[in-house]
């Protein structure tokens, strides 16, 4: 089958097409026939060495699929056979025309809806139901959304504006993906770029307090927004190392003003993301509620160059790869 190699850790062009072994499905499996691959900017940093790998390379890599159910192994659902679904792999094998998966890492498709589709908001969408629900965010409250051009962050700032939220406060890097922000529903956009950005929150609120702030990033800028935060109400919901380091956040801080840090990750989390959050989101998106956000399709043999678009932030929206 054909498939897209990793090398060895580096430059996109590390990715090379290549003719590989078509899986089986082994018990509890299921055998995939891929329609619509998401890249993630994760994939990204693995690729280039700034996350370790989990596994010995060469290695097809990539963590979200969607297709056909071509072959159930022993002990998985048999009805499941022919059906649309959409996965994911634990981080490897998903830039491939065929994958074997864990059946309890798959969530069914809904009818009406396509691969392209589904793959596009499954992750993103799923994660941005369970960071609000972590963050309990209700109606009326300001919020800041970190990276409200990515992935997450984009369905974060449209269900938040669904949600009924008051003032949302986005941030975004570049140019196109703070336009991008507020289409989506930010009342304001600034640019994380910027090291001092945390300072432009206030005036973006127009005096205000934040109530709940969600960050990806980690680093520097979480500790400059917990003194934005309403004393002993206040909530921050950290879930991702984007800048590769962790949340410099100060435990005094914490402590005098009554706030409360949580963090979104490890097994428990990510159970109830799949389990509950995926089907629902999927829902949401056969309803035509939630709008599936794709900025480019391209080729499988093309992975290097996606790689190339997301370090490039060229593009709003994810990145899909069809075989």
């Amino acid at each position: 089958m054909r498939a897209v190699v990793l090398q060895a850790t580096g430059g996109p062009e590390l990715l090379v097409p290549a003719e590989v072994p078509e899986p089986t499905a082994g018990p509890g499996q299921l055998l995939v026939r891929t329609e619509a691959i998401a890249v993630s900017r994760g994939e990204t940093m693995m690729r280039s060495g700034a996350i370790p790998l989990p596994y010995a390379l060469p290695a097809v890599i990539g963590a979200e699929a969607a297709g056909i159910v071509e072959e159930v192994g022993e002990g998985a659902d048999p009805g499941l056979a022919g059906a649309r679904v959409t996965m994911v792999t634990g981080g490897a094998g998903s830039y491939a025309e065929y994958i074997a998966v864990n059946a309890g890492m798959t969530v069914r498709v809904p009818d009406g809806l396509g691969a392209a589709d589904a793959v596009a908001v499954a992750a993103p969408g799923a994660m941005a139901l369970g960071l609000l629900e972590r963050g309990a965010v209700r109606s009326g409250e300001n919020i800041l959304i970190g990276g409200g051009s990515g992935a997450a962050g984009g369905y974060l700032v449209a269900l938040a504006r669904e949600l009924g939220a008051g003032r949302i406060i986005a941030t975004a890097g570049t140019a196109a993906g703070r336009e991008q922000v507020l289409k989506l529903g930010a009342d304001a956009v600034l640019d994380h770029s910027d090291p001092g950005w945390p300072g432009g929150v206030p005036a973006a609120l127009g005096g205000g307090t934040l109530d709940v702030a969600f960050d990806p990033a980690g680093g520097a800028a979480p500790g400059m927004v917990l003194d934005l935060l309403t004393p002993s109400s206040g909530r921050m919901v950290c879930y991702g190392l984007l800048s590769g380091a962790p949340p410099a956040l100060d435990l005094a801080t914490v402590l005098s003003r009554g706030l409360r840090v949580t963090g979104c990750g490890g097994p428990g989390w990510f159970r109830q993301v799949l389990g509950v959050h995926y089907p629902e989101i999927l829902r949401r998106a056969t309803r035509g509620d939630v709008q599936p956000r794709i900025g480019a399709v391209l080729p499988l043999a093309d992975a290097a160059e996606a790689h190339r678009r997301i370090a490039g932030r060229s593009v709003t929206g994810r990145i899909l790869l069809v075989p």
